[in-house]
């Protein structure tokens, strides 16, 4: 994964924490083409397998999610950090390609993110 990093002592040493909500892929969330969400936060998913090994399980697995929430936050990855070089591209990598227009979206995001509650018009 090529991403942006920063340095943290708000970790213990040895650990990268990540976050990689922002990442979305192009076209989610009804985001614009190239929208920085797209180049510039990652996805792990990709990295991150949906079930974990379990042996006395009925299927041999478990769900690789937080057991109260059943949201995937918590993964283990080895990961090995290094500069870029100047000939790479200025986005993460790799970029997903772009999502579908998901039924009955009508395209109005763009009305929606203008929207000011309580302001008076003009």
């Amino acid at each position: 994964v090529r991403c942006m990093v920063r340095h943290s002592e708000a970790v213990e040493p040895g650990t990268v924490w990540t976050w990689n909500a922002i990442g979305k892929a192009d076209g989610a969330w009804q985001l614009a083409p190239g929208s920085d969400e797209a180049r510039k936060g990652f996805l792990l998913n990709h990295l991150i397998s949906e079930e974990l090994p379990m042996r006395g399980t009925p299927s041999g697995t478990v769900s690789n999610s937080d057991p109260i929430t059943g949201q995937a936050g918590w993964y283990d990855v080895r990961v090995r950090i290094r500069p870029a070089s100047p000939d790479e591209a200025g986005e993460t990598f790799p970029q997903m390609d772009s999502m579908p227009t998901v039924p009955g979206v009508v395209g109005k995001a763009a009305q929606v993110l203008r929207y000011f509650a309580g302001g008076k018009k003009s």
